[in-house]
């Protein structure tokens, strides 16, 4: 059965880009999702810290890694929905790892030892202010591998 034309209702403006068949033109959005909130995210980061891991080699395997890869998963309270670990809470992991480690539980629970042993590396070829924050770190994991 063949189907007859379907007639609008209300007729197009002249201006309307739907009778030339033109695309239509997004407009910009400015919603939450383009507003970064740097100035009220407290999460410590660090570009000189996050580019060395990605020259180190995986934690997991050791072969050649490429991938900073934050903690995930622990009761620590460190990520969740939307929101990523500190950098100072980031290891090395080559692409198949970090995939298996996003997929499993029984691999998140060995990351804080991977993160000490990333972290005792580190922490002599940095100054200060990345230092002191692995430092921060080493101690929060110490302290809570203890408690657990």
């Amino acid at each position: 059965m063949k189907r007859a034309a379907m007639k609008r209702k209300t007729p197009l403006s002249q201006s309307s880009n739907l009778r030339r068949g033109e695309p239509l033109k997004r407009k910009p959005m400015n919603g939450p999702s383009q507003v970064r909130k740097a100035s009220t995210d407290a999460r410590y980061r660090s570009v000189p810290y996050v580019k060395w891991l990605r020259d180190q080699c995986c934690a997991r395997c050791h072969g050649p890694g490429g991938d900073a890869h934050h903690v995930i998963g622990l009761v620590w309270g460190l990520s969740g929905v939307g929101l990523t670990a500190p950098d100072n809470f980031a290891m090395p992991l080559c692409r198949g790892c970090h995939t298996k480690v996003h997929a499993s539980h029984d691999l998140q629970r060995q990351q804080p030892g991977w993160l000490l042993s990333t972290i005792e590396r580190a922490i002599p070829l940095f100054s200060s202010d990345v230092a002191d924050a692995l430092r921060s770190a080493r101690a929060f994991i110490k302290r809570e591998a203890t408690d657990a």
